[in-house]
């Protein structure tokens, strides 16, 4: 979770705009099922309502929230806007050349993130089953111009664009990565680098929704990259460091921006003797992988300052583990014994890297603020989408039913707070169970957690029994654990706050829904730091979390990113047959 106002992208109000010199065609739209100045958007249908949200969308150059569509022929030709034939990518290519201004003959490199534009209506409970989970982004590879692609697994969409597919389409947005004060080709090349490298026998897990995700650091990666290149087993046998799409674009990220590609550079990162002796053996594996020397001179090398050096870090703090300093410390931080260990630790997953993991209480907050917003869906739908996601989010991460929890009770009472904060003191009582804004509210949230109406009654009067759990929200989560989770209780738990500040709600003024949001979110701050401290207790459990959507999410300013880094979604490309030069 980012930042503490409501998104431009996801809610914005203003129609979308479709910029560029081609739109989809009609028969594409109506293969997708969306009307024309829909595309890209998904309607949300709740019992008395439909909100619609703009979630494969993106801000343009012009401030204005839309997409930019730009057609690929896997296959053949294009006929442009001005009648003249292009090559299948050409079009693509002279796009994002213009938008990094980078000449014809630079190295180019991008992020590419595939959408589902046919998932673009339905209730929370069915796009619950969908990929919607993820935001409907199943894909994260990069491109490297002239229609080729990289991905984990290694051949997938046999290294094309793969926009085209045999029911609906596949369009992917394409995001270009910066960095302050780094020539733009100098550092597509050193992307380019690393990535070849690293997708050279990438091995991709048999479940990637269930995969663990071990590189969140500069540490690690760091060690990940070297003892890639130098084929340590344990990397190509061990499932728990095999990388799906989006793990293995975030490691190669980290390590592109943090090590240039010539000697010096490698001995400060892996010290004089072993930096200097991994460099060797880097040269002599990059001419089995590409078939042509790397040369150490101006045309061969890459060369600027890396992200650790812009954070002011040291080549201490940075440097990479050993895979046995990495066991050492990975089986102390599982068994809760970090504050004993005296062996070497990894900076933060935020210090030298390009993101850093999603948590427990990200991928909660995240579907939420994408599809069951606090003011389009409202605090009980909000609130009923948090207790709906458990399952997923436990299998997930790895984690407990008591985690997930401890992690979402404090999102669920703080969010109802918000919601009374607007609405209760239009409707005060001198005591909160007198009121019609709390009873009837709690008649929501029991009804939004699954309950019966005709059981409403009988659920408001088992207040007494919660009350000795005031202020003990680990013994009212074990209480809740041995008596299954019900209705009646997560409801008095969520309006907990409500009841515990009523006075001072009541005594001001309603709040407008616009502030309560921006309450809300730095209410939640908290939650969220502590949230980063549930550990997933084995070897594969989750706990950290790159999906596929996590630079979309990036992109449009859900999610943080490095601070010296710039990422853009500048347009979408889609099969040539699903588009055509605007009239």
């Amino acid at each position: 979770m980012t930042g503490s106002t409501r998104n431009k992208v996801l809610h914005g109000r203003q129609p979308s705009v479709y910029t560029g010199d081609y739109q989809v065609t009609d028969a594409a739209l109506k293969n997708y099922g969306v009307a024309r100045e829909k595309f890209g958007t998904t309607d949300i249908v709740l019992s008395d309502k439909t909100f619609n949200v703009k979630d494969y969308q993106y801000e343009l150059d012009n401030g204005e929230v839309g997409m930019c569509f730009i057609p690929v022929n896997e296959y053949g030709t294009i006929k442009g806007v001005d009648g003249k034939e292009a090559w299948g990518s050409q079009l693509a290519d002279t796009f994002i050349r213009e938008k990094m201004r980078i000449g014809p003959e630079d190295p180019l490199y991008c992020f590419i993130y595939y959408i589902h534009p046919e998932l673009n209506n339905n209730t929370l409970a069915g796009f619950s089953t969908t990929e919607k989970n993820e935001m409907g982004i199943t894909h994260f590879g990069t491109y490297y111009g002239q229609g080729v692609t990289s991905n984990s697994p290694p051949l997938y969409h046999n290294r094309t664009w793969g926009v085209a597919g045999p029911t609906y389409g596949y369009p992917c947005n394409l995001m270009i990565i910066s960095m302050d004060g780094t020539d733009q080709a100098m550092l597509n090349k050193n992307f380019l680098l690393t990535d070849k490298l690293l997708n050279n026998g990438v091995r991709f897990p048999v479940d990637y929704k269930h995969s663990a995700f071990r590189m969140v650091d500069i540490n690690t990666c760091l060690m990940f990259y070297r003892d890639w290149i130098m084929e340590k087993n344990y990397l190509k046998t061990d499932p728990t460091w095999f990388t799906y799409c989006a793990a293995h674009k975030t490691v190669v990220t980290t390590v592109a921006l943090n090590l240039p590609h010539n000697r010096k550079s490698f001995m400060e990162v892996y010290g004089e003797e072993e930096g200097s002796a991994f460099y060797d053996f880097f040269c002599t594996n990059y001419f089995s992988l590409a078939g042509e020397r790397f040369i150490e001179d101006d045309h061969g090398e890459t060369d600027f300052e890396p992200l650790w050096k812009k954070e002011g870090l040291t080549p201490a703090q940075i440097k990479p583990f050993t895979i046995e300093e990495y066991t050492a410390y990975d089986t102390a931080r599982r068994e809760g014994k970090l504050d004993s260990f005296t062996g070497f630790r990894p900076l933060k997953p935020t210090q030298a890297t390009g993101w850093g993991p999603q948590f427990a209480a990200d991928v909660i907050f995240d579907f939420v603020e994408a599809y069951a917003d606090f003011i389009d869906a409202g605090a009980i739908v909000s609130c009923a989408t948090i207790m709906a996601y458990c399952d997923q989010v436990t299998k997930r991460m790895g984690i407990t039913p008591r985690e997930y929890l401890l992690t979402a009770m404090p999102i669920l009472e703080t969010i109802m707070q918000a919601h009374a904060m607007i609405y209760a003191p239009g409707d005060p009582g001198a005591d909160y169970d007198k009121s019609n804004y709390y009873i009837q509210t709690f008649e929501g949230l029991y009804i939004g957690y699954g309950g019966k109406k005709e059981d409403i009654p009988a659920a408001l009067n088992n207040f007494p029994i919660f009350e000795k759990y005031k202020g003990d929200l680990k013994g009212f989560v074990d209480f809740l654990l041995q008596n299954q989770v019900k209705p009646e209780y997560l409801a008095w738990w969520s309006l907990w706050q409500v009841r515990d500040n009523w006075a001072a709600i009541i005594s001001q003024p309603n709040m407008l829904p616009p502030d309560a949001y921006e309450w809300m979110k730095n209410a939640m701050k908290p939650t969220f730091e502590a949230a980063r401290d549930i550990v997933a207790p084995t070897a594969d459990g989750i706990q950290f979390n790159t999906p596929p959507s996590i630079i979309h999410m990036i992109g449009i300013g859900m999610f943080d990113k490095n601070a010296h880094i710039q990422m853009k979604t500048i347009c979408t490309i889609m099969n040539h047959t699903e588009l055509e030069p605007k009239t």
